[in-house]
């Protein structure tokens, strides 16, 4: 048999093939609005301002800035994302904005309880266990007593129903770069661990308003239709 028989696999997704993925993704103008929090990041603010007081806040994986854009208005706000082409273009994008606290490759630089909320805004469905546990130990860390920790995720995803194959290497992955699927008591029960009590819910956010925003929510839970995303809120414990 040729040792150069095509064989689709799984790939093995090394931080050098996520930062060449997402350097593509981002690198793609005709792309800048398939970001969730460009399109959808005011809908998440509001939803969760009414729930909790958002103060200070940081958003990990803050990417291009866009959920940073939105907060600034109200809120002052840190960014820190593990690339630093990101992390250039938001100190650039913000940097005269008075509420822009900067953005940081990595959190090491932000202090001990110093934030009230942290966001992770469709981050944990990317992220093997040894970096979502840096990230939930890092915002355990910066949370100011009490503070809260916000996360976002597709809500109990097929992963195989995203799957794509390359023709050319034959690596089989999930379009978007998802490796891990969440469902409301899989996401509670991780998170507590690391000294979060909260609750995860299925939820729809929506660019609708008032009435209008009411009755589709209503109509979906009539029709006994899925909620697509997850949205996390939950409070750092005193230790």
């Amino acid at each position: 048999m040729p040792s150069d028989r095509f064989a689709p696999r799984q790939i093995d997704w090394t931080p050098e093939l996520v930062r060449r993925f997402w350097d593509h993704y981002s690198s793609n103008p005709a792309l800048a609005d398939t970001y969730f929090t460009k399109s959808l990041g005011p809908h998440l603010i509001d939803y969760i301002a009414k729930r909790i007081r958002i103060g200070t806040a940081v958003d990990f994986g803050c990417g291009r800035g866009d959920l940073i854009g939105h907060l600034l208005p109200r809120y002052e706000c840190y960014g820190v994302d593990q690339s630093p082409e990101s992390v250039e273009g938001v100190n650039q994008r913000f940097g005269d904005n008075p509420n822009f606290k900067g953005a940081f490759v990595g959190s090491g630089q932000l202090p001990d309880a110093s934030a009230d909320t942290v966001f992770a805004v469709e981050v944990i469905e990317h992220m093997d266990d040894a970096s979502i546990e840096t990230m939930l130990r890092e915002a355990r860390r910066i949370l100011k007593p009490g503070g809260h920790l916000v996360l976002t995720t597709p809500n109990d995803e097929d992963l195989r129903a995203s799957e794509i194959m390359c023709p050319s290497c034959g690596c089989i992955f999930h379009r978007m770069q998802h490796v891990r699927s969440w469902s409301a008591q899989t996401l509670e029960r991780y998170v507590a661990s690391f000294g979060f009590d909260g609750r995860a819910r299925a939820t729809m956010l929506s660019r609708r308003r008032g009435i209008a925003r009411s009755a589709h929510e209503f109509l979906h839970r009539l029709l006994r239709f899925k909620f697509y995303q997850l949205i996390y809120i939950g409070t750092a414990v005193a230790s």
